[in-house]
């Protein structure tokens, strides 16, 4: 199979994609190393799926060391991109008119976390669906959102052996997951009904009781 090229289409991911390359250059000029990264989030799975809008990117690397050169504070070429940003231990936020950019420590969870796609010119790591769910229900299962639950679904719908290997991640927070739905009902249909949706129609309902049969059926 060819390398993937990634057609683009004028929506608000490519304008903020650009900085990314700036952010990781930074690592490399600065860190002395060259970058693993990853690309990864609801965006990566619109690109898969086109279930719904989603205009954030969210960047994975290995090293919390990583984010002293994306943080507009320390570093002028973050800064030069925006200087209103979130700063914690594990993750920096930075917040443009566009959109957000997500860079996170966190390392992969699956064998075969990624493929390599062409976006812009550059070869990306760009994460598989089943380390997509994996990282979403691993690190915050116990606080997952109706989004969240959007993603898990179309998924376990449209591509459900892309989950093979990512078990023991979906299963770590399953019951807390399922738990915070089902007893936040009117909060969550409320954010359900907010997902700009494209081509994935189930209700909340429905992906509710997708995701909890599917994670049944991994105990």
């Amino acid at each position: 199979m060819g390398l993937r090229v990634q057609a683009l289409t004028g929506e608000t991911w490519e304008s903020l994609f650009p900085h990314a390359f700036t952010l990781m250059n930074e690592v490399r000029v600065h860190g002395g190393v060259e970058p693993f990264w990853t690309f990864g989030g609801g965006t990566v799975l619109m690109l898969r799926y086109q279930h719904r809008l989603s205009m954030d990117i969210d960047l994975f690397v290995p090293d919390p060391q990583y984010l002293g050169y994306m943080n507009p504070r320390l570093s002028p070429a973050a800064e030069s991109i925006t200087e209103d940003y979130v700063e914690q231990a594990n993750y920096i936020k930075l917040k443009l008119p566009a959109g957000e950019i997500d860079v996170v420590a966190a390392t992969n969870l699956t064998d075969a976390p990624y493929e390599i796609w062409d976006i812009m010119g550059h070869e990306v790591r760009v994460e598989t669906a089943g380390e997509i769910i994996a990282k979403k229900l691993y690190h915050r299962g116990y606080s997952g959102t109706a989004r969240d639950l959007f993603d898990f679904a179309v998924v376990i719908e449209a591509d459900p052996l892309a989950l093979e290997g990512a078990a023991p991640f979906l299963l770590k927070h399953a019951d807390a997951f399922i738990h915070r739905l089902r007893v936040r009902p009117e909060l969550m249909k409320e954010q359900f009904s907010r997902i700009y949706r494209r081509e994935f129609w189930m209700d909340y309902e429905e992906c509710l009781q997708t995701a909890e049969a599917f994670l049944a059926g991994l105990k």
